[in-house]
């Protein structure tokens, strides 16, 4: 996953749904979200169609967006609203 694990450093930083949205708008956006009610809430977010996936994240760069559940409800198919959701953005340091 990392070069070298022992100089490597993760930021985190919580994100407005906005930051969010003005990220994807600027990024290439590949989702690793399975739930159908956060990928529709999301979708809506970002205004572009995302369909759920779930495949094994694979590192592929410096920036991280985590969305998460704030309470999550094991076992439900429930849609959240967007207050549901917090979001981190996670930027990987390489320290040479």
């Amino acid at each position: 996953m990392f070069n070298n694990p022992q100089r490597t450093v993760l930021e985190l930083r919580r994100l407005t749904p906005e930051e969010v949205r003005s990220i994807a708008q600027r990024s290439t956006v590949v989702n690793y979200i399975r739930h159908n009610g956060t990928i529709q809430i999301l979708s809506e977010l970002l205004q572009m169609p995302l369909t759920p996936n779930s495949g094994l994240y694979v590192y592929r760069g410096e920036r991280i967006i985590l969305i998460t559940l704030i309470a999550p409800q094991r076992g439900q198919e429930t849609v959240p609203r967007l207050e549901d959701l917090a979001f981190f953005e996670i930027v990987v340091h390489t320290l040479e």
